[in-house]
């Protein structure tokens, strides 16, 4: 019964995980894009007023303003077909023609140029709270990450003792040590309930407090994702306890994880498989 609860709280997290990552990439990507293309002059542009300054020296003013204008533009157009291009080529796999891949990767730079133009004519000065939303994202998704790797047992683990027991000792032990991590999580989980308690009543009874700058969206929101993860990683030790005290823990020479006393014999035996192949050969 408790697997199958796990496996349910799983699908959630992987749900939530997966839209907090997308969340994060989408805010941080608009950020980065509109504050490039936002500039009023642009790396392409900067490059070639270096290059042609250490070409033909100091440029006039209608230089610099072709430049900045005009030819900045065009290069910039020409630079990013070829690269839009040589992506569509590279997608095909040595399959198609090249007129094909050019007609798709010149489609891909005109949708990409309109998607960029409609973000800049909505956000003309910035994203508001990209930063600080991409942030909150980033810790839902952290956490959720190690809640599902205490799931599927792929959280670091020290067993010098462990794996020297055996029978019931060996058991008995690793219930000892998934019950101390399950009260480590549950008590930071409680910290964390307390100070979610906290940005919660000051959301509630403030105006305008417990806010982000950008938008009305609870702080609380993001705090949420400490005291619940934590929770989930207590249930999940406690019950990785309980089946090892049934089932014994499982092997450490797992593919999460490098069983050293193997690897020292392997080395022993490769040593001596060498030795024995440089006698043959003397």
């Amino acid at each position: 019964m408790l697997d199958r609860v796990d496996d349910v709280i799983a699908r959630g997290e992987r749900a939530l995980l997966l839209f907090a990552v997308a969340m994060m990439t989408l805010l941080i990507g608009a950020d980065v894009t509109q504050r490039t293309f936002s500039r009023p002059v642009g790396r392409t542009e900067t490059a070639l007023l270096w290059l042609g300054e250490k070409v033909a020296g100091p440029l006039s003013a209608d230089a610099q303003a072709t430049i900045t204008g005009p030819l900045g533009s065009a290069v910039f157009v020409i630079v990013a077909a070829v690269f839009f291009v040589a992506a569509a080529r590279t997608a095909q796999r040595g399959q198609g023609s090249f007129v094909a891949a050019a007609r798709n990767g010149l489609l891909a730079l005109v949708v990409v140029a309109v998607a960029v133009k409609a973000l800049l004519v909505t956000f003309p000065s910035s994203v508001p709270g990209a930063q600080k939303f991409a942030l909150g994202f980033m810790l839902w998704s952290g956490m959720l990450g190690a809640s599902l790797a205490t799931k599927t047992r792929r959280h670091i683990v020290l067993d010098p003792v462990v794996k020297k027991l055996t029978g019931d000792d060996r058991k008995r032990f690793a219930f000892l040590g998934g019950m101390v991590a399950a009260a480590a999580c549950g008590f930071i989980a409680v910290l964390g309930f307390m100070q979610l308690g906290d940005e919660f009543h000051e959301w509630r009874t403030g105006d305008g407090v417990g806010v982000y700058p950008a938008l009305p969206v609870p702080l609380w929101i993001a705090t949420l994702a400490i005291p619940t993860t934590f929770a989930v990683m207590a249930f999940r030790f406690g019950k990785n306890g309980v089946h090892d005290l049934r089932h014994g823990p499982p092997s450490t020479a797992d593919a999460h994880s490098v069983d050293l006393e193997a690897l020292k014999e392997q080395a022993v035996d490769d040593a001596a498989a060498v030795d024995a192949a440089a006698g043959g050969a003397a």
